[in-house]
């Protein structure tokens, strides 16, 4: 029976002993290889994988955290050269508006729910730039920089938010040694870098008030009012916005934007409700500009064209304008410019500038297609106007 035995254990690991004494000795190799192979091994290898993932993890946070410190130190080189005032006090008072937080409004009765939305976002906007024009008392009467500035602090709110959040996840996944949260965090790191890296960049130029890739939708409506004849701007009536009258091949447009040249996405919805109920106007055509985050097999300054809204954001403002032209029955034609997100959030590229013109082409090409003369036509600018004015 025994012998049976060793003679089944010497076929599964295909050896013939010479003795008893050396089939022992082969057979606890065997097992100790056995152990090694599939216990000791796999706990090394877990172990070395831990570590590779939680040094991308802790470098990817600590080089956020030096970029948001070189962030900082820019923003307060920029207004200890408009103000005379202690750096330190304003580094503070920075840092508390990075810290600043936004709760939600409780969605349990849907009902107004947009309107809260709309409200929030005010008051947000309104303390913002409160806030910003106390840290530069001697410019506040300057808006354009007080916008551009407000820009800044949502940037380094973002940054912030991103910090603390990985960080947070980091710190779990080491407290319990979560192999996997690690994992998850490390496989995220790419697409942040490249959000972070479109962040960064977008500092300088919002300092410097110049014009971002998603200014191209008010870039757009700025261009096209060279086309047109008879211009009249339809008064200050809504705040942060532009709205002005004109004549282009027998249709009268209403152009709508941003008021720049500071950096603000304006009040659309009110302004495109202020056409339709204060002036009754009753276009025959809206049409809509904005950028849009192109796919990675799609080229920068590409153009899409289609039906909707072209707006980003919560939907507030979509959800208005959309309910304005439902009631209205007004048809919503859409023109969207491609780009990245570095490239939508740092200062305007070559492409994105030559799309605008092609944009601008196109916009009469439209108005003669899905308009008759003698109609009214709004044309839409959607983004931030910054280095953009009327």
């Amino acid at each position: 029976m025994h012998t049976l035995t060793a003679l089944g254990i010497l076929q599964v690991f295909q050896v013939t002993p010479v003795s008893s004494q050396s089939t022992q000795q082969y057979i606890l190799y065997n097992i100790i290889l056995l152990v090694l192979w599939f216990g000791v091994f796999p706990w090394f290898y877990e172990t070395f994988q831990l570590w590779r993932y939680q040094s991308q993890v802790s470098g990817f946070l600590n080089r956020l955290r030096v970029s948001m410190n070189n962030n900082i130190t820019q923003v307060l080189d920029f207004i200890t050269s408009k103000v005379n005032e202690d750096k330190k006090l304003i580094e503070s008072r920075i840092r508390d508006l990075m810290e600043m937080v936004i709760i939600e409004p409780t969605s349990m009765e849907p009902e107004g729910l947009v309107r809260k939305y709309k409200a929030l976002i005010n008051s947000y906007n309104d303390r913002l730039e409160k806030d910003v024009s106390r840290l530069m008392p001697s410019i506040s009467n300057s808006r354009p920089i007080i916008q551009n500035f407000t820009n800044v602090v949502d940037v380094l709110r973002e940054l912030n938010f991103i910090y603390k959040v990985i960080d947070h996840y980091y710190r779990l996944a080491m407290k319990y040694k979560s192999y996997y949260l690690l994992i998850q965090l490390a496989a995220i790191l790419p697409l942040l870098k490249e959000e972070i890296d479109a962040l960064n960049g977008s500092v300088p130029a919002f300092l410097k008030g110049q014009p971002i890739g998603d200014s191209a939708g008010p870039l757009t409506v700025f261009r096209f009012k060279n086309l047109c004849s008879n211009l009249e701007p339809i008064g200050d009536s809504i705040k942060d916005t532009y709205i002005a009258s004109c004549n282009f091949k027998g249709r009268k447009i209403y152009l709508v934007k941003a008021e720049g040249p500071g950096g603000t996405v304006g009040h659309l919805d009110d302004a495109i409700r202020y056409i339709y109920e204060s002036i009754n106007a009753r276009p025959r055509l809206m049409i809509t500009i904005d950028a849009a985050l192109k796919l990675e097999g799609e080229e920068s300054g590409s153009i899409a064209e289609g039906l909707g809204v072209a707006m980003g954001g919560i939907g507030v403002e979509k959800f208005n304008i959309e309910s304005i032209a439902t009631k209205y029955d007004t048809p919503i034609y859409a023109i969207l410019i491609k780009m990245s997100m570095p490239e939508a959030l740092n200062a305007m590229t070559k492409p994105i500038d030559e799309a605008v013109n092609k944009v601008v082409e196109r916009l009469g090409k439209v108005i003669d297609s899905y308009s008759d003369p003698n109609d009214e036509v709004i044309i839409v600018g959607v983004g931030n106007t910054i280095g953009v004015a009327q």
